[in-house]
């Protein structure tokens, strides 16, 4: 609200409150555009397009997208790299089958179905960026198993197995991957060992007690 007063108009504090409020969004916004990956700055453009054709399903997604990129620029956690999107867009994509998971043992169609659509948005744009490919994560996963029961590791008992993975040197440093699929084929192969024998290798000193006979 605006008052006269004399012959001039003076802005109410909450209308400075609601521009000030404003304008740090639309700076935020526009922060994170100059210094993100190119599909961030489409994203934008397609919020635009799908309010033109009343898509409301690519409309609330991407709405949802901006306004958590922006709650992160706020807190001095900007994406400025595919990798930090890439991560964004599939936690997202997570927590929607995670949701659609527990809305389909309550019987409710109508919110798996809008689950479901959701996930299809997100699954589209995770498709545009360069990750590696599903048969070389796999079997990088595979030479993980092997690797740690060849040093005498129960890759069943190792909470911290996967780390070796994404460190310096390991075959995911510094690759885009798709972390939801390394995680579930871990799952998957360990589920498949046979009963962990730390004898059933050939003995060779893999620790310090060994090293010390």
């Amino acid at each position: 609200m605006i008052f006269s007063t004399g012959s001039f108009l003076r802005p109410t504090s909450s209308c400075l409150q609601c521009c000030r409020r404003s304008f740090a969004i639309t700076a935020a916004y526009r922060d994170t555009e100059l210094a993100a990956p190119p599909l961030l700055a489409r994203f934008r453009t397609d919020m635009k397009e799908a309010l033109k054709v009343k898509d409301n399903m690519r409309l609330n997604v991407l709405r949802g997208i901006l306004t958590e990129i922006t709650v992160l620029e706020k807190r001095s956690e900007a994406v400025k790299t595919d990798k930090q999107l890439y991560k964004l867009l599939s936690k997202r994509q997570k927590t929607c089958k995670d949701a659609a998971a527990e809305f389909q043992k309550a019987r409710r169609e109508d919110l798996v179905a809008k689950e479901n659509g959701q996930i299809g948005v997100l699954q589209a744009y995770l498709e545009e960026f360069p990750t590696l490919p599903a048969d070389e994560t796999v079997e990088a996963v595979k030479d993980l198993i092997r690797w740690m029961q060849s040093k005498g590791s129960n890759p069943k008992k190792d909470s911290k197995a996967l780390k070796h993975l994404y460190a310096d040197g390991g075959p995911f440093h510094g690759k885009l991957v798709d972390e939801q699929l390394v995680a579930e084929t871990f799952q998957r192969l360990i589920t498949e060992l046979p009963p962990w024998d730390p004898f059933s290798r050939a003995k060779e000193p893999h620790d310090r007690y060994d090293r010390r006979r």
